[in-house]
């Protein structure tokens, strides 16, 4: 099959490697979509914990190509996503439900060989159904999504705070979409590209403010106390430290960013 192999840092190519082996709990998923995240880039950059060389790919989605003998939730044709963490469920962290910090944790396309490729091997119990109506592309976004939601909770919003986000990329956006889902009053985005924000605005950002060194003043004048809740999705740290002038007394500073 045709894959796309980190060789080395910044180094990649794509070439025949052989198909993933099916073992006895696992499924073999043909890969449809497949985002790019930045933690790919990280990888790709030997900024992360994988070794090369590797397939990366962690957001994806496609139809089940071949089921292990112990799998009992799936068979070939289905359309599925997946969560690409895989927990050892022995370890202290998972016995107290706080698998992301698994002392064994593996991840598809990070640890082990991801989607970048025809085919990819998942554990049963990492896969989803796709629902009937959802394209390839929307299920891909399972994984990002699922990541926002999670961070949204960890904010703690309440109905009627602003809130302010730095970064307007796909997370950003999602951020933005997923807090007026949560009742606030007021979303502000923050971003160095003009393009960018005029998709936030669509999207239905209330102020959006473009990162050209007077954001600061701007911002006051919009929230002169601060906001309740401020949310970095650049994972930039000279835009870490600038935000966190921002967050109103007894607010809610969320570092989502990598």
């Amino acid at each position: 099959m045709l894959a796309c192999v980190f060789k080395a840092k910044n180094s990649w190519v794509v070439e025949e490697v052989a198909e993933p082996e099916c073992a006895p709990d696992e499924v073999i998923v043909r890969v449809k979509a497949c985002g790019i995240c930045g933690t790919d880039l990280h990888i790709l950059q030997a900024e992360y914990f994988s070794d090369f060389p590797i397939i990366a790919g962690h957001e994806f989605s496609g139809v089940v190509e071949q089921v292990g003998e112990k799998v009992t939730q799936f068979k070939p044709g289905d359309w599925v996503t997946a969560d690409p963490n895989i927990f050892c469920d022995r370890c202290y962290y998972c016995k107290i439900n706080k698998n992301n910090h698994c002392l064994n944790l593996q991840a598809v396309g990070v640890t082990r060989n991801g989607a970048f490729a025809e085919l990819v091997a998942v554990p049963e119990k990492c896969l989803f159904h796709i629902p009937e109506g959802l394209s390839f592309q929307e299920a891909a976004m399972a994984e990002p999504l699922a990541c926002v939601i999670y961070g949204i909770q960890r904010s703690n919003i309440r109905p009627g705070e602003k809130v302010l986000i730095f970064g307007a990329g796909p997370i950003g956006l999602l951020l933005l979409c997923a807090f007026q889902k949560s009742g606030a009053s007021l979303v502000t985005m923050v971003d160095i590209s003009e393009k960018k924000l005029n998709l936030a605005q669509e999207l239905g950002a209330c102020a959006v403010v473009l990162a050209d060194g007077s954001e600061g003043s701007k911002l006051r004048k919009i929230a002169p106390l601060g906001f309740e809740v401020v949310v970095d999705a650049t994972g930039i740290p000279a835009v870490q430290e600038k935000a966190l002038h921002f967050v109103q007394p007894d607010g809610t500073y969320l570092l989502f960013g990598v």
